[in-house]
């Protein structure tokens, strides 16, 4: 996995600055990255890795409604699918309300 923290000389002013290369990343790193910084420090790492995994999901053929039924299957509550439907609606390019739309929930 390609989480690397930056030697002192590259690093900006910033403490933990972690970059990602998410392209080079397979798929299921690419998951368990983004597993790894949901509720980190690194909300801008996050929305970059989910991007890129739903980049590749839509060139396999996914649509927007496949892929919110793939993050809420299993998925028991209202208030976690909203929570999902929150963290991933950028992602998919697409509103809370729109993404909620696509799983049959208001």
């Amino acid at each position: 996995m390609l989480l690397r923290r930056r030697s002192m000389e590259d690093r900006p002013k910033r403490d933990g600055v972690i970059s990602i290369d998410v392209k080079s990343l397979s798929h299921t790193n690419l998951v368990e990255v983004i597993q790894k910084l949901k509720d980190s420090e690194h909300p801008e790492l996050l929305r970059m890795a989910q991007k890129e995994l739903v980049e590749r999901l839509k060139q396999k053929g996914f649509t927007n409604k496949k892929i919110a039924t793939l993050l809420t299957i299993n998925v028991y509550g209202v208030a976690k699918k909203k929570a999902i439907a929150t963290e991933w609606a950028d992602a998919l390019e697409i509103t809370k309300e729109e993404f909620l739309q696509l799983i049959g929930k208001r």
